[in-house]
């Protein structure tokens, strides 16, 4: 398990952190059912950048982190 803090908020991105964070958001959005390009799906993917610059890079802590059990709001 990797995790590290303190990296700098506008360090690159690399393909490998890349699809890291494509692989976690694409299983959030299957697990709850949610099309990728909803506005609930926008908030993950932001959410997921801000934990990856704040320096969490591991898959499981990543996962953990976002509330996937939230309530979606009426349509």
């Amino acid at each position: 398990m990797e995790h590290v803090l303190f990296t700098q908020p506008n360090s690159p991105i690399y393909p490998r952190d890349l699809a890291l964070l494509q692989h976690v958001f694409d299983q959030i959005c299957h697990e709850r059912g949610e099309d990728p390009s909803s506005v609930w799906a926008s908030e993950i993917a932001r959410t997921l950048l801000k934990l990856y610059r704040s320096g969490v890079r591991d898959k499981d802590l990543l996962l953990a982190s976002i509330p996937r059990f939230r309530a979606r709001a009426a349509a």
